[in-house]
């Protein structure tokens, strides 16, 4: 499973709306652990029909299983929602109870873990009648999702797809719903013959029924965790990658983009290969296919070999010059290892999963695209859980979480994959990845936890690594070094004191380099931090000019060394790593929240010539940080920097980089840049014509509104919120049909980025216009598949919200709201 960047900012952005005091220290739940396997998943068959006028899933499950050690005489089932029609067993019906969760079956007699029995459920799934739930990451849980049932949105297809982790396939077919069960599978799917279905293992078959209907049998061989299963049905084309012939690689999207499908996953038998080498163990299942369907409820998810992607990886060539999504891609196959092969025996070892897929993103990363490329990867990792960590710090490992979906965070995700590196780099290369291979195949289709992991890399290595996994793994929090150094007499001392909260967290032991760097000479250094005050000596033969703690940049926390704007700068030009640029960047620049001098730092003339240089640096992030830094300046040596930014407009090689080179300079009035930015309207990233567009409108040029119209028919999200800020501003009612024509065809974060823009325009806007806008605001606030989006049209209303038909609105769609999140934040609306 990846949740995307995207989401986790919306979230973020919902910050401010919350009173709760944050909770730094860990979750005190109840104790969860893995759980109690009564009886043993062997196989299960189902013989599946949807409904599309009630959304019900019409089913028939054969589930072969045995008691797993003691006698059993009852078979539990997770089945959430289900209008049960029958149980049988050898022909015999049988009795049961029901509560709508689970599905107790009393099978008459005593069973030993020598018998092996096959029972059927006749069922009818009805997700759309639970209640709702979900999480950050996994923004609904009914397993089953029905995408424009009935036909009517002519701008969306008709879908069905399912997302089972964490236990939600067992809202569409009965089963024991703990990623501890493993099984086979085979699935008898029928659909109307206009359809293209996917599921798990290979399509053994598709047989023409006479009432119009066709059924495809899908069959896994190889056993994978129930909440890896999946169906997705719709209007999909199937395109199969020729490059790779070891099995069925495919690529299934909407029509309109058949022809995009190689540039946007075309690298995945690359990926294969890569993996496959680096770990030394082979792909082990029949075909791996990718998806992407509509309304998706979280990034994507790596069922067993069908990938469901959301729609966002849907992109045309125009985008895909911006960036790709390798990242998601490399991510949910590297689960095809670790998570599907291998998976966690319980929630609370759920890293066992999404750390190593989030390190995949690093690995492939460095290995296609650079060692910086994969720096910067691993940079924005930790700054996300660093993030989170103001907020809350829990083990990684961790059994008394409130909820498991909480699980699905950036402790998980982001701090896991960070001490996976540190892991390699304590052991090295050679002993890292040959302790992957002997925990792959010691537990090969089975299930692992955090010791298993531990074991094998000891029994590779002959170390104990006890320490490493207890303060990194199943230890809260993360090291906080504050540093200083000096040199006297021949030495540097450098002075390392570990001030992190030792409460929840400990004083832990860390192996670290120190770089130093003099006029003559150039050192590594390595030291051990194991005490929460130490200080280093370091004989070196003049007075150091850079002195750099963690020059490799592996470190899991935060480093906070006490230098001068002169060291910074000489660390800038002489230090290698993207990550120790950045950082001095952002040191340099950095203005506190509370400041009040109106302190700019491109005014001092070393920044500023800094900014300068940086804007030539080789790596594009780099760039466009500094360009970032000089927006709208105005100042010294002026002309130096508009022919610095004129420069990335026109040369850089990176859209990003472009773009924002643009929004710097939307200010700065004269007619060479206003060549620029039409030059630019033509440009191949839609990134880049929509800052133009937005540099361009912001002039107020005489032909403004020509420009507007000119792109007021894209339906790209970033062109659009340019158009419709122009538009806001503007605040003619003849507006109004455009905002609402394009609202109702963006959905997700689409939606809820430009919803304030809307809310900008309303402001601006009559009553009339208000009250028009009402049935829009009130179905995304009410009815929208994404709680965040529905909160964005919460939020947009709390704009107008004088008018008293909209206090009347608003009140009613908290009535209504039954997600618990939202609950909570619209308690904070007093005033209404």
């Amino acid at each position: 499973m990846r949740f995307s960047l995207i989401l986790i900012l919306s979230i973020a952005a919902l910050s401010s709306f919350s009173q709760e005091i944050n909770k730094i220290l860990p979750a005190q739940g109840i104790y969860n652990g893995a759980k109690t396997i009564e009886n043993d998943l062997i196989h299960t068959q189902l013989e599946l029909k949807p409904d599309w006028g009630k959304q019900y899933l019409f089913g028939k499950a054969t589930i072969t299983f045995k008691p797993h050690f003691y006698a059993q005489n009852k078979l539990k089932l997770d089945a959430k929602g289900f209008d049960i029609q029958e149980v049988i067993l050898k022909n015999k019906a049988l009795t049961y109870t029901y509560d709508k969760r689970v599905l107790t079956i009393n099978l008459g007699q005593n069973f030993t873990r020598r018998d092996t029995l096959t029972i059927q459920i006749v069922y009818v799934a009805k997700p759309n009648e639970l209640p709702i739930g979900g999480s950050a990451a996994i923004t609904a849980d009914k397993g089953l999702y029905f995408i424009n049932p009935q036909g009517t949105d002519l701008d969306k297809p008709q879908q069905i797809w399912t997302q089972g982790e964490t236990e939600a396939n067992s809202c569409w077919f009965p089963t024991i719903d703990s990623p501890n069960q493993k099984m086979t599978q085979e699935i008898f799917l029928t659909v109307d013959n206009k359809f293209t279905t996917l599921s798990n293992g290979k399509l053994i078959s598709s047989k023409q029924n006479a009432d119009g209907t066709r059924t495809d049998y899908w069959k896994q061989s190889k056993l994978s965790s129930p909440y890896l299963t999946m169906i997705a049905v719709g209007d999909f084309k199937k395109v199969t990658d020729p490059s790779y012939k070891d099995f069925e690689v495919s690529y299934y999207v909407e029509p309109k983009f058949e022809k995009f499908a190689f540039n946007i996953f075309g690298r995945t038998p690359e990926m294969i290969v890569f993996f496959e080498k680096l770990l030394g163990v082979k792909f082990q299942w029949e075909k791996y296919a990718q998806i992407a369907v509509r309304d998706y409820v979280s990034g994507a998810m790596e069922n067993t070999t069908a990938t469901i992607h959301g729609d966002f990886i849907q992109k045309d060539n125009h985008q895909l010059v911006d960036d790709n999504d390798d990242g998601v891609i490399a991510h949910e196959l590297f689960h095809h290892w670790f998570g599907d092969l291998v998976t966690c025996e319980s929630w609370a070892n759920l890293p066992l999963n999404e750390a190593f897929a989030d390190y995949a993103e690093y690995l492939w990363a460095e290995h296609k695209y650079g060692k910086d490329e994969g720096e910067l990867v691993a940079n924005i990792a930790l700054n996300q859980y660093l993030d989170e960590a103001k907020e809350k710090r829990e083990p990684l490992i961790r059994f008394r979480y409130l909820d498991k979906e909480d699980m699905f965070d950036s402790h998980s995700y982001a701090k896991g994959g960070r001490i996976l590196h540190l892991l390699r780099k304590q052991v090295d290369d050679e002993a890292f990845f040959e302790s992957l291979k002997l925990y792959l195949n010691q537990h090969a289709f089975k299930n692992a936890e955090i010791e298993d992991l531990r074991i094998a890399f000891e029994n590779v290595t002959g170390e104990d690594l006890n320490w490493f996994f207890d303060q990194w793994f199943l230890k809260a929090g993360h090291p906080e070094l504050q540093v200083s150094h000096s040199f006297e007499n021949g030495k540097l001392k450098l002075n390392v004191k570990q001030t992190q909260d030792t409460t929840y967290s400990t004083i832990y032991r860390l192996p670290m380099k120190v770089l130093v760097k003099t006029e003559n000479e150039q050192f590594t250094k390595e030291i051990l931090v194991e005490k929460s005050n130490q200080t280093f000596e370091i004989l070196v033969k003049s007075s150091p000019k850079m002195v750099l703690l963690d020059p490799e940049n592996i470190f899991v926390g935060k480093i906070e060394h006490q230098k001068s704007q002169d060291e910074l700068i000489y660390q800038y030009y002489n230090a290698e790593g993207i990550a120790t640029k950045l950082n001095v960047l952002e040191t340099l620049t950095y203005i506190p929240e509370d400041d009040t001098t109106f302190y700019n730092p491109p005014a001092e003339k070393n920044i500023r010539r800094l900014l300068i240089d940086a804007t030539k640096d080789k790596f594009w992030r780099i760039r466009q940080f500094a360009v970032q830094k000089l927006f709208d300046y105005d100042g010294d040596e002026f002309l130096e920097v508009e022919k610095a930014l004129q420069y990335r407009v026109i040369h850089d090689e990176r859209s990003y980089v472009r773009a924002d080179a643009i929004l710097a300079m939307k200010g700065f009035l004269n007619s060479q840049n206003d060549k620029l930015f039409r030059d630019a309207l033509t440009d191949s990233s839609y990134t880049v014509q929509a800052a133009a567009i937005e540099a361009l409108l912001a002039s107020h040029p005489s032909d403004a509104i020509e420009i507007a119209l000119k792109f007021d028919t894209s339906t790209n999200p970033n062109i659009f919120a340019s158009v419709a800020n122009y538009f806001a501003e503007e605040a003619s009612p003849l507006r109004y049909d455009w905002f609402i024509n394009h609202l109702t065809k963006m959905k997700g974060n689409d939606l809820y980025q430009v919803l304030g823009i809307f809310g900008t325009y309303l402001v601006k806007s009559s009553t009339e216009i208000q009250l028009k806008s009402l049935p829009l605001l009130s179905q995304i606030a009410k009815n929208d598949t994404q709680w965040y989006v529905r909160f964005a049209g919460m939020q947009t209303l709390s704009l107008i919200e004088e008018n008293r038909e909209v206090k009347r609105l608003m009140k009613e769609i908290i009535a209504v709201e039954r997600d618990e999140r939202l609950q909570k934040i619209y308690k904070q609306f007093n005033n209404l």
